[in-house]
Parts: structure tokens; C-alpha cells; sequence
């Protein structure tokens, strides 16, 4: 690593890898996570990544695996958070050499440099906790480190905490009535904000909530808070809200809660090449942010339905197999998952390739 400052504006880090190898290990995920505690993507104001390789193979084998080095690193930035449109890449294979070739020196140049430009002035004030704040009727509150596998209605595990504030503030109120808002930035998304609203709607619900106390709407990027200008200014307006529709003063205290973590979120993007059962290579990409958040996650299980609503069973049992042979390829543990192919329920749009897929999170 040479975390310091290059510059009072930069920080680098030297990823490294094995022999032969485009994987990133789990060592190296926790230097780059020491890294982002320093520079969280809300400073970043871009991103370099550059790939390189020892000189034991062919140079061209050698810049196709920089190449894979750089995926790989870009994909699991991406998972934790940061917006592709900020990244610069380059591979080299061995053609740029930091180290010597010698024994010693050779396993360095297994590497990916990334670079961080920061802002300093963006940093984020702490958040307070959900059970701290006043819900009176009209008021808004974002809730706040609830986030979300990019692009999808997906909570990323260590969301689940602030999720449990929420049921602790509707059990704190037994009056309170909320409408849970979903928004987006930067361009329209309905379907993704209605998802996420939905998600947390179904968290509640299935804790014990009255589903009369609550609603949920997809406001898409329609209600920005801030002019999008910034990077700080597009992570602020994505974000799930509670807008409070009515609230007595009546309040009971809250014993022993105990939140189940039972939630079902639909897959989104998840596209296959028509009458096949390959990913589209951006699907695959999509599925990799997922499983990168399923690696981390602790004492979870996630079962992926995917639904026959192409009226083709034997094309969606192909698909069901060829996603588990997926996720099994991006070293998931296969105890942490399941997927299997179900019939679609009456009222789910029928479509003549996309099947539809959800997810169920559960305590294992």
C-alpha cells in the first residue's frame, strides 16, 4: 500500500494478486475497504485504475489478464458504491514493471494501482439514529446508511441495522402512519425507486407492522434535493424517505426487539440473450455486484426465484441452473444459497424473454 498522500488531494493503493490469477482475495478486499473508511465515495472526485502483470507469460496473455485484474478491481468498487462514470482504467500487462522480475520482485508486479482523488470539504456529517429524530406529521426523514447493491432494490447486509431503527420507531409509535418514498438520482428510474420503497415496506410487514400504517411510491429523480452538480449532491438525492401522514403523542417503550430478517427484493437488469439461457455480459456484471455483497454478508441466506412468466418452463429451468452454475463460478458458498424456477403467480406481466427474478433474504 502507499495510503499516504501523494498529494494533499490523492491516495493510491497496490492491489495485489496471485500467480495466474484475476481474483481478489479476501486480504486484498479488506485493504481496499481500509481505504474507502478514509475516502468514502461521497469525496471521490475520480478513480484510476490501472492493471499490470509479471513477465512469465506471452504479452499478450499477460495484458488480457491486466485487463481481467482491472474488472475484477472495478467490479468490487462498484459493488461497495462508486459510480462507474468516475473511473479512468488502463491495463499493461508487463509492459510497465514497478518491480524487478527477479523471485522477489516479480510477485509485486501482480498488481492493480488505484488511485483516489478526493475532496476533503465533501465529507459527511454523522448520521443520527432513526429512533433519535421527531416523526410529526409532515415531516420528511431520509433514512439514513441504507444502501443498496448498485442499481437494485437489493440491501446490501449491513443495512439491515438501520432497518431495524425504523421497526423500533413504528413499534415506539403505535399511531404513527408513514409513506415510504423511494428516489433516485440522475436519470428516470421509477421502476428501481419503487423497488427499494417497496423492499423496506416489506421488512415492516413482515415484522408485525399493520400494513394499514403504511404505503410506498417510486418518485424516480423527479424530487431532487440538491442540483446534482456534485458527487456529493447525486449520493443525496438517492435515497429512501419517510414522509410521516399522521402521528399522536402516544408512545410505548420497546422491550427485547427482536426484527426477523425476511425480505424479498426483485433482481433488476437481469437479461438474458434471447431464447437462451447465457447472461447478457452487463447481466453477468450485475450479478457479480450481487454475489460480491452475498460474500461479505454474515449468517444470511439468499434464495434467487426466477419465475415462468415467458410461458416456457424448460428455457426458465435452463436459465434457473445456468444462474446457479453462475454465482458458484464468483465463489459463493453454496450453503448460503439457493435458486430454483417457479411458476409465475397470476398478475405478473407476462414477456416473451425476460423472465422476472427476486431474491429472499433470510437469518440462516
Amino acid at each position: 500500500m502507499w495510503a499516504q498522500a501523494q498529494k494533499d488531494s490523492t491516495l493510491g493503493l497496490e492491489v495485489n494478486f496471485e500467480l495466474d490469477s484475476y481474483t481478489l482475495s479476501r486480504t486484498e478486499k479488506n485493504r481496499i475497504d481500509s481505504i474507502l473508511e478514509l475516502a468514502p465515495f461521497q469525496v471521490l472526485k475520480g478513480v484510476q485504475i490501472y492493471g499490470h502483470t509479471d513477465s512469465l507469460a506471452s504479452l499478450e496473455y499477460n495484458r488480457q489478464l491486466s485487463r481481467r485484474r482491472v474488472q475484477s478491481t472495478l467490479q468490487y468498487l462498484v459493488y461497495k458504491g462508486l459510480e462507474p462514470l468516475k473511473v479512468n482504467t488502463d491495463y499493461y500487462g508487463e509492459e510497465r514493471p514497478k518491480y524487478d522480475n527477479s523471485p522477489q520482485g516479480s510477485p509485486k508486479n501482480r498488481r492493480v494501482e488505484v488511485v483516489f482523488q478526493i475532496d476533503p470539504s465533501l465529507l459527511p456529517k454523522p448520521d443520527q439514529k432513526l429512533t433519535d429524530l421527531e416523526f410529526k406529521k409532515g415531516n420528511k426523514i431520509r433514512i439514513p446508511n441504507l444502501n443498496f447493491v448498485g442499481n437494485q432494490p437489493i440491501p446490501v447486509w449491513k443495512s439491515f441495522p438501520v432497518m431495524e431503527q425504523l421497526l423500533e420507531v413504528m413499534l415506539m409509535y403505535p399511531d404513527l402512519e408513514i409513506e415510504i418514498q423511494g428516489h433516485v438520482c440522475c436519470g428516470d428510474d421509477y421502476e428501481l425507486s419503487l423497488q427499494r420503497a417497496l423492499m423496506v415496506y416489506n421488512f415492516l410487514k413482515v415484522n408485525g407492522v399493520d400494513r394499514k400504517r403504511m404505503s410506498y411510491k417510486g418518485f424516480s429523480n423527479t424530487q431532487p434535493l440538491f442540483p446534482e452538480k456534485t458527487e456529493r449532491e447525486k449520493a443525496l438525492n438517492r435515497r429512501v424517505e419517510i414522509l410521516v401522514l399522521n402521528n399522536s403523542n402516544r408512545k410505548e417503550s420497546v422491550k427485547d426487539l427482536n426484527a426477523v430478517v425476511d425480505v424479498e427484493a426483485r433482481v433488476l437488469n437481469l437479461k438474458f440473450f434471447p431464447q437462451k439461457g447465457r447472461l447478457y455480459p452487463s447481466g453477468d456484471f450485475m450479478l457479480g455486484l450481487i454475489t460480491e455483497m452475498m460474500q461479505e454478508s454474515d449468517g444470511l441466506f439468499y434464495e434467487f426465484l426466477i419465475f415462468d412468466n415467458i410461458n416456457d418452463n424448460r428455457l426458465t429451468q435452463t436459465r434457473a441452473k445456468m444462474l446457479e452454475r453462475t454465482i458458484a463460478t464468483k465463489k459463493v458458498k453454496t450453503s448460503i444459497y439457493s435458486v430454483r424456477s417457479v411458476t409465475a403467480p397470476g398478475g405478473m406481466p407476462s414477456s416473451e424473454n425476460e423472465n422476472y427474478v427476486f431474491v429472499k433474504i433470510s437469518q440462516i
